[in-house]
């Protein structure tokens, strides 16, 4: 069995086949960051420039 790089627990040797160095757990949360900046960067460039609020505080109110 493959560790994770980040948690340290086993992962299926396929998954490290792949080139994954991370557990689903760890790279699905990794992911979800990505996603996350990767869209609050699309909106902040969409924002027209008298706007003044915090993208951030939309994203977090869509979760839950």
């Amino acid at each position: 069995m493959a560790t994770c790089i980040k948690c340290e627990e086993d992962y299926s040797d396929k998954r490290r086949a792949l080139g994954y160095r991370t557990c689903l757990n760890c790279g699905e949360a990794s992911a979800q960051r990505i996603v996350r900046k990767r869209t609050a960067a699309s909106l902040r460039a969409m924002t027209p420039n008298h706007f003044a609020g915090s993208i951030e505080e939309h994203l977090d109110e869509r979760e839950g």
